[in-house]
């Protein structure tokens, strides 16, 4: 078996997260099952009813509580309490931290699709009955469903990274370190605006063509080939390089404690 990853120990080291956070998984939904249900009654029964309902509070979930839940998927690495006896496991940090990373990505975002799916069914089962009419089932097929999803599978390592990271709050600090971070690569954008728009400027300000998109048309041959060029480098480093960066420091922060902890 290899000494740095086994399929069979990862299996184990998701069992055991689950089985030791199941309840507050149930917890959590059983509050948000209230929330919604008490947020859809005044739509279904005045007759208010919205667009997306359960779109919303999906985008929610996935995107609010799952920053903050990819933010403590480390918590024991800082607790005095219980980092030995979760370091000791016996499993490489690789796993552990590949373990812990699908619990709070891909798991985390099945667990919301058949969650919302099942709720909306219940809920607006119970609204119809009420009220005669209802706010409309969760599509989990929706695009706009997935384009959620999109939107924080990039933003889940950087959060993940924050609470391998940070020692206490790790939330908090992650978002302070993104916006320090989109500060000065906002910077770095007004230069290279500058650098690559400089024959776009009169006495009179910046004139663009009226035609110019994202992918650099409207532009002169110079100026379509560097913001093209720009356009497909942003999207490189932030679908590919960041999430990878992200998680292979995390994995580094993982060994390095046990490493230090003797293990």
């Amino acid at each position: 078996m290899n000494e740095h990853f086994s399929w069979l120990r990862l299996g184990l080291l998701i069992r055991n997260d689950f089985v030791s956070g199941y309840r507050l998984y149930l917890n959590a939904f059983a509050v948000v099952a209230i929330g919604m249900l008490l947020n859809s009654i005044p739509a279904a029964g005045f007759g208010y009813m919205k667009e997306g309902f359960y779109y919303n509070w999906f985008t929610g979930m996935v995107v609010i509580w799952g920053s903050i839940h990819a933010s403590l998927m480390f918590t024991e690495l800082f607790d005095k309490k219980r980092n030995e006896a979760w370091l000791l496991l016996p499993a490489s940090a690789l796993e552990k931290t590949l373990a812990r990373y699908l619990q709070g990505s891909v798991f985390f975002i099945l667990q919301n699709l058949i969650f919302v799916t099942a709720a909306a069914l219940v809920i607006e089962s119970f609204n119809l009955f009420m009220f005669g009419r209802n706010n409309g089932l969760f599509n989990p097929f929706n695009p706009r469903v997935w384009d959620a999803i999109g939107i924080f599978m990039v933003i889940q390592p950087i959060y993940f990274l924050g609470g391998a990271w940070f020692r206490r709050a790790r939330w908090f600090k992650t978002v302070i370190t993104i916006f320090v971070l989109n500060f000065v690569l906002g910077m770095v954008a007004v230069v290279a605006f500058l650098i690559l728009f400089a024959g776009y400027y009169s006495g009179h300000g910046w004139i663009l063509p009226s035609d110019m998109t994202l992918d650099g048309s409207g532009l002169n041959e110079n100026a379509a080939m560097l913001f093209g060029a720009t356009v497909i480098f942003l999207k490189v480093l932030c679908y590919g390089v960041m999430p990878l960066f992200c998680w292979y420091v995390a994995w580094l922060r993982v060994k390095e404690t046990q490493v230090s902890y003797g293990i």
